[in-house]
C-alpha cells in the first residue's frame, strides 16, 4: 500500500510539472516560428506575393540573386539589398568588384591614357563557377559597361565598341559567362549600363569618348542582342532606363537622389529606390526556377522509386 501511493503521487507530480512546461511550449511556440505576415510589395501582383509566401521565400527559403560586374553594379547592389527580404523575398549576394574588365590582358585608353586593364574580374572564368557553386543562386545578374566602352588594342588595332569586331568579342565574352551561371540551373539578367556624366573632360570641355551616351547605347545594343538569342533565359533588364527615364543623364529619378557625386555610381538611395523595379523580375524568375528545380527532384525520386521497385 505504500509503493503504490508513492506511486500516485509521484504520477501526480508529473502532470505537475508537465502542465505548465506544456502551456509554456504552447505559448512560446506563435512567437518562435511565426514570422511576420509580408506586405504586397510594389511591384508584385497579389497572385506574385502569395506564391512567393507559399515557397518560403519571406522566410527559411528566400529567392537568391548573385550579383556580379563592376562597381557600376557593385553599388547598385548594396541598396537593392536594404529589406529585400522583407519586401521581395530576395536575398542578393553581391560579389561585384571595383574594376570589372572581362579582358584583363588588353591594353585601354581611358581619358587619352593607354594603361593596363583594371584587374577585379582578372579570374573570372575560374572564379564565377565556384561563386556560382557555392551562393546556388535561382537568378544571376551581370551588370558590366563601364570598360567594355573603352578602347582596346584587340588583334593588332585600337578598337571599340560599336565597331562589328569589338562588339563581336564582347558579345562572345558575355555568352561564355552565361554559360557559366547556366550550368549550375540559374536565370541570367543582363543588367545594361546607365548614362555617366564623370566631371573628368578634355580640354576642350568635351567628354571623353568611353563616357559619352553613344558608347553606352552601342554596349546595350550588344547585351540586348546577346539577351534575345536565348530567349526565355537570358533577360536584359534596362538600368539606363530606370535611371535615366528622359534618355540622358541625370542624378536625380523622381525626386531621389540616385548618383554618387562622381555622377557615375549608384548612391544607396537609388539601389533601394529600383527594387521597385528589378526585384519583382528577380521574383518572377526565381519562381520560375524554383519549379523547374521541383519537378526535377520530382523526376529523380520518381526515377529511383522504379529502379528500387524494379530491383530483384
Amino acid at each position: 500500500g505504500v509503493m503504490r501511493r508513492a506511486l500516485i503521487m509521484c504520477a501526480l507530480a508529473a502532470c505537475a510539472l508537465v502542465a505548465p512546461l506544456a502551456a509554456i511550449a504552447g505559448a512560446r511556440s506563435p512567437v518562435a516560428h511565426t514570422l511576420p505576415t509580408p506586405v504586397l510589395a510594389p511591384g508584385l501582383t497579389r497572385a506574385e506575393h502569395t506564391a512567393l509566401v507559399r515557397s518560403g521565400a519571406y522566410g527559411q527559403k528566400p529567392i537568391t540573386m548573385l550579383l556580379v560586374g563592376d562597381s557600376i553594379a557593385l553599388t547598385l547592389g548594396i541598396g537593392l539589398s536594404v529589406d529585400s527580404q522583407q519586401r521581395y523575398g530576395i536575398t542578393i549576394s553581391n560579389h561585384s568588384t571595383l574594376g570589372c574588365d572581362l579582358d584583363p590582358t588588353l591594353p585601354v585608353l581611358t581619358s587619352d591614357k593607354i594603361g593596363p586593364a583594371t584587374a577585379g574580374c582578372s579570374e573570372w572564368r575560374a572564379l564565377w563557377p565556384f561563386l556560382t557553386a557555392g551562393v546556388h543562386p535561382e537568378v544571376v545578374a551581370l551588370g558590366l559597361g563601364r570598360w567594355e566602352t573603352s578602347d582596346h588594342y584587340f588583334e593588332g588595332h585600337w578598337v571599340h565598341i560599336g565597331q562589328p569586331v569589338w562588339d563581336a568579342h564582347v558579345a562572345s565574352d558575355l555568352r561564355q559567362a552565361i554559360a557559366i551561371f547556366q550550368t549550375f540551373g540559374a536565370k541570367v539578367v543582363l543588367l545594361t549600363m546607365p548614362y555617366i556624366d564623370p566631371p573628368d573632360l578634355q580640354p576642350d570641355g568635351q567628354p571623353f569618348v568611353e563616357n559619352t551616351p553613344a558608347r553606352t547605347q552601342d554596349y546595350n545594343r550588344v547585351v540586348a542582342q546577346v539577351a534575345r538569342a536565348d530567349p526565355g533565359e537570358v533577360t536584359a533588364m534596362a538600368l539606363n532606363h530606370m535611371l535615366s527615364p528622359g534618355g540622358t543623364y541625370t542624378a536625380t529619378v523622381d525626386g531621389v537622389l540616385a548618383r554618387w557625386s562622381d555622377n557615375i555610381h549608384v548612391s544607396n538611395a537609388g539601389g533601394e529606390f529600383l527594387q521597385r523595379d528589378i526585384l519583382p523580375i528577380v521574383d518572377r524568375l526565381g519562381l520560375s526556377v524554383e519549379k523547374t528545380w521541383a519537378e526535377a527532384r520530382a523526376r529523380g525520386a520518381k526515377s529511383r522509386t522504379t529502379k528500387t521497385a524494379a530491383s530483384p
